[in-house]
């Protein structure tokens, strides 16, 4: 027999590492020859796609094609000191950074192009890699033209920015502090599953998610993060598990150590609850670990709800549901 249940959890996840630790990201940009744009960043992009938010990013600043945005990615003659990509981080750190950087070149294109153009910087438009005066369009600069201006001059167009916010340290008596960690992510997820009280086998089958996520910079890529993250919630609450004897693993292959496959995606049907009200480049805030916390709880609680049996310890195996509905008396096994 197969029986279905809903299960609800709803996270908090304070990332960025807090606590007091220096905390930072630096990033430069500059224009270069072949009429690109060049970041240089250490933020190492593990498939999460921060290289595709630090482009669209520059893109956005300092309006030009997102084709013209290349990044030189964590070079140490290169690139200068991005911090790791752990804590959820590399969004709010290195997003800010390279905004910062965006718009201090920015800043600088306005001033050297009001000193072409005679005019203030209210009187200037940029757009598609171009300056031009308000009231005559036909008066315009490419940033690569006037690049090549202000080098003649012996200066530098050229930007730098450094994000670097404060952390407390927490009493080293009660453990509180101002505030613990850098900024906090918000999740909720109902999960609904099918159990079968035959075999114990537990099917996801639907998972609907609202992530506080801030502003999602790139959309598909949040909800890639949510699909992705709680498929590994999933796998902790129902399959993976390290078995250790004496200091060995037991288990150290795929057919012994189990994880979700293609059979075992549900249905998603995310929300992205966007504030903007983030410390995050135009709002957004981090969502890489916090996806993958509230999965597990939902289904245990979604396994309860389905046969009446609470689980307080993971993964919970078809061994594990059958030997307790046995103890229960509710199936005859």
């Amino acid at each position: 027999m197969k029986k279905k249940g809903r299960g609800m959890a709803t996270i908090m996840f304070g990332y960025g590492y807090g606590e007091g630790f220096p905390d930072y990201s630096h990033a430069t940009i500059e224009l270069k020859e072949d009429k690109t744009v060049l970041v240089r960043t250490a933020a190492a992009d593990v498939g999460q796609g921060v290289l595709t938010v630090l482009s669209q990013i520059t893109a956005q600043i300092l309006s030009v094609p997102i084709s013209t945005v290349k990044i030189i990615q964590g070079d140490t003659h290169e690139t200068k000191n991005s911090g790791s990509t752990s804590a959820t981080r590399q969004t709010t750190f290195t997003g800010n950074a390279v905004k910062q950087a965006c718009e201090d070149l920015l800043g600088k294109i306005y001033y050297y192009a009001s000193l072409e153009f005679g005019s203030n910087y209210p009187e200037l438009t940029v757009k598609d890699g171009k300056v031009f005066l308000n009231d005559n369009p036909e008066r315009s600069l490419t940033f690569w033209d006037l690049k090549t201006i202000v080098e003649k001059k012996g200066e530098k167009l050229y930007g730098e920015g450094t994000y670097f916010p404060i952390t407390y340290p927490p009493d080293a008596e009660n453990g509180q502090a101002e505030k613990v960690y850098v900024a906090y992510t918000f999740m909720t997820q109902i999960i609904d599953v099918e159990v079968d009280t035959d075999t114990g086998i537990v099917e996801v089958k639907d998972v609907y998610t609202a992530l506080d996520c801030g502003k999602a910079i790139n959309p598909v890529n949040v909800e890639g993060q949510i699909e992705g993250g709680t498929v590994q919630g999933i796998g902790m609450a129902l399959m993976e598990e390290q078995v250790i004897k004496n200091g060995i693993t037991l288990n150290p292959n795929m057919t012994g150590y189990l994880v979700p496959t293609s059979m075992d995606i549900p249905n998603f049907h995310s929300i992205l609850v966007e504030n903007e009200d983030a410390i995050g480049p135009f709002g957004a805030k981090g969502v890489g670990e916090p996806t993958i916390i509230a999965a597990s709880p939902a289904v245990a609680d979604a396994i309860y709800n389905a046969i009446g049996v609470r689980f307080y310890e993971l993964p919970i195996t078809p061994e594990k549901i059958l030997k307790a509905l046995k103890e229960k008396g509710r199936v005859d096994v």
